[in-house]
């Protein structure tokens, strides 16, 4: 892209103009908006799953008993 807004022609005047290299990054701005959703969607499995973790815990508390009791 910026290789596109430095080329000029022979008079001076821009090779390409800001459309078309605006139409030459798109399919990267593509790969970037699934790369980011890709990352997003990790981050919120990740506060599912440290929620859902840090829940079943409390439901799991075992009451402690004294030396010499169970076993």
């Amino acid at each position: 892209q910026g290789l596109m807004w430095r080329a000029v022609n022979e008079d001076g005047t821009l090779t390409y103009s800001f459309v078309e290299a605006l139409v030459a990054s798109h399919p990267g701005y593509v790969v970037r908006l699934l790369g980011g959703a890709t990352f997003a969607s990790g981050m919120l499995l990740m506060a599912y799953n440290t929620w859902r973790t840090l829940r079943s815990a409390q439901d799991q508390r075992q009451p402690v008993l004294a030396a010499g009791q169970g076993a």
